[in-house]
């Protein structure tokens, strides 16, 4: 029997991943495509996929399945998301040197230059405030604008088409195919300006540069697209990240107490989220190109696969009492930032976002906590980057006699 890809829960205590939790390692679904393909949920099913090269990104032949609709975000024709090497290759080369471990190191003094100039400001509004708006959305936005260097005052611009990008099934085909001509729009505006004008160290000078001096490398399409998803996945992702982790730790009261006496176990904490309900808790569909027997049974060549990270990091054969959040938690490679040559360019700075959001919040702001009750805290719909609306936040103020 052919099943209907599940809705959406909107309980902060009831993440995705646990709707999965009980599904057999594969199922039969239909996606809302109308394309027939294959839920694949175990951890080690879900790391082989990611990673074998048996599993194609590439999409783009005629009849090719499709997760929401052909030209979707999924399937676009040159963005790197959707390549197997050696394209994926080629253009990932190209914009890792600004994602190595010692460039994001290097940023920690300006993000927390930055969170504390976001905690200013929310303390001098007094709560309640809404988390998202005042602190999670702004502090990933203004890092991934300097690194592409990308003018901060435009954020509104990106956030709209953003918003819709990401969360495709909140908005109609032409609303998203709106939003991705706009980003695509005002991305080639912002190329035009770095030929006229480059930076000098900024990421988006540097891929003009090389553009222009080495036109075999990448195309002008792609060039744009590459912009376009690290603006996208540097920052919204990590708006998740930070407004999922507050919602989770306020329904867990022992781990928040833990986490705001003991720092140390701050980077235990982002990797916990990441885990328990992660922003990317559905893949990217992938069409097998051979027959690939997987622990659920056969997929067959041309079948579609939907590997499940939200449900793979529920797997209790890999995360024994994977249901209870647990910030202590050791020996956790969770999935959310994928696997294989796909992996998250901007993992590492990802986390140190997040070490530095979830300090700088919880030793300034004391007895920060959510303002509502959790089950009234709406989250985005499936096939989007996971993650709540808004999270109105509260916490202990001193009154001045």
């Amino acid at each position: 029997m052919t099943a209907t890809y599940p809705a959406a829960k909107k309980h902060a205590a009831t993440p995705m991943g646990a709707i999965y939790a009980e599904y057999p390692p594969m199922s039969r679904v239909l996606f809302p495509s109308g394309c027939e393909g294959w839920l694949v949920t175990r951890y080690e099913d879900v790391r082989l996929i990611f990673s074998d090269p048996r599993f194609s990104r590439n999409l783009l032949a005629p009849g090719a399945p499709c997760l929401i609709e052909p030209g979707d975000f999924s399937t676009g024709e040159h963005s790197i998301l959707n390549m197997d090497p050696p394209d994926h290759t080629r253009l990932r080369k190209l914009s890792a040197p600004a994602f190595t471990v010692r460039r994001i190191a290097a940023l920690r003094p300006r993000i927390q230059e930055i969170a504390v100039e976001l905690l200013r400001t929310m303390v001098a509004q007094g709560p309640p405030v809404d988390l998202v708006e005042t602190f999670a959305f702004p502090l990933p936005t203004a890092v991934m604008c300097e690194i592409l260097g990308v003018p901060f005052e435009g954020r509104e611009r990106f956030r709209q088409w953003s918003r819709v990008i990401v969360t495709p099934m909140a908005y109609t085909p032409a609303d998203v195919a709106r939003a991705r001509r706009d980003g695509a729009e005002d991305m080639a505006a912002l190329v035009a300006v770095k030929r006229a004008k480059p930076g000098e160290e900024d990421l988006l000078s540097v891929l003009v540069h090389t553009r222009d001096e080495d036109g075999d490398r990448f195309t002008e399409a792609e060039l744009i697209d590459l912009a376009t998803q690290l603006l996208l996945a540097g920052h919204e992702t990590t708006v998740s990240l930070i407004a999922t982790g507050i919602v989770l730790l306020s329904a867990n009261p022992d781990q928040f107490a833990a986490l705001r006496e003991d720092p140390d176990l701050t980077a235990g904490a982002v990797e916990e989220i990441m885990r328990f309900d992660g922003p990317a808790d559905a893949s990217l569909l992938r069409v097998a190109l051979e027959d690939v027997e997987l622990s659920g049974g056969l997929v067959r060549r041309g079948e579609a696969v939907l590997a499940h990270t939200g449900a793979a990091n529920r797997d209790e054969s890999a995360f024994p009492g994977a249901s209870e959040f647990d910030i202590r938690r050791r020996n956790a490679p969770q999935l959310g930032f994928g696997h294989g040559i796909h992996f998250c360019l901007g993992a590492a700075l990802a986390r140190l976002e997040g070490e530095i959001a979830f300090r700088t919040l919880l030793d300034g702001l004391p007895g920060l906590d959510v303002a509502v009750p959790l089950p009234e805290i709406g989250w985005r719909p499936p096939l989007s980057i996971r993650g709540p609306e808004a999270v109105p936040v509260t916490w202990a103020t001193t009154k001045r006699g």
